[in-house]
């Protein structure tokens, strides 16, 4: 049974979100979008909720323009358009975000909605490797290993799969003991071995 002063409470705070909003406030816009798109408190519309996504995005609002990027990528609620999702992601990815730098370099890599760029692709995985982003750093690995997008860097091949193992990223662990069972001369840094798993 349903609280009557929780759902007034729910309702005056959607209200507030809404006027905060209407007067330009890109993390309301943010919330107002997020909440109408999924239909949580609110009458459910894809529409409206990608409209305020968009104006938070336009104000430089980082979430915003990651799941602004997303709804093109699905055609939820906007008209399908990769290059426009790769267009938001790219924004957002400029901004630090790892999970759009990941995506980013997926897009690049593959050319699904921009031009193949796999020294952009290598770029944008670097960057989310650094924020400790699993998906990245075996992608990553797997591009310095193989000379995809720059050269080849076995070392460094090694890192971001140890890395990614460490996260327990799937196939990162058997990439990493196939790489060191093709090159035993390997040059491997000695901090990538003081736990002891450097070739275990």
């Amino acid at each position: 049974m349903s609280n009557p002063d929780s759902a007034d409470l729910a309702a005056a705070r959607i209200g507030a979100i809404r006027q905060a909003a209407e007067q330009g406030d890109a993390q309301a816009q943010f919330e107002l979008g997020h909440i109408t798109a999924r239909g949580e408190g609110v009458t459910g519309d894809k529409a409206e909720g990608a409209r305020w996504l968009r104006k938070a995005g336009e104000q430089g609002h980082v979430d915003a323009q990651f799941l602004l990027a997303g709804l093109y990528l699905m055609g939820d609620g906007v008209a399908q358009s990769a290059p426009e999702g790769c267009k938001w992601f790219e924004k957002a990815a400029s901004q630090g975000h790892a999970d759009a730098q990941y995506l980013l370099g997926l897009m690049r890599e593959d050319g699904d909605g921009c031009d193949i760029d796999p020294t952009d692709a290598v770029r944008w995985y670097g960057q989310a490797a650094n924020q400790d982003h699993a998906g990245a750093q075996y992608r990553l690995a797997q591009m310095k290993e193989h000379g995809v997008g720059c050269e080849i860097n076995l070392t460094e091949a090694f890192k971001w799969y140890r890395r990614a193992a460490l996260q327990d990223y799937p196939d990162a662990r058997e990439d990493l003991l196939e790489l060191c069972r093709a090159h035993p001369d390997l040059p491997l840094p000695v901090s990538e071995l003081l736990d002891g798993k450097g070739r275990s």
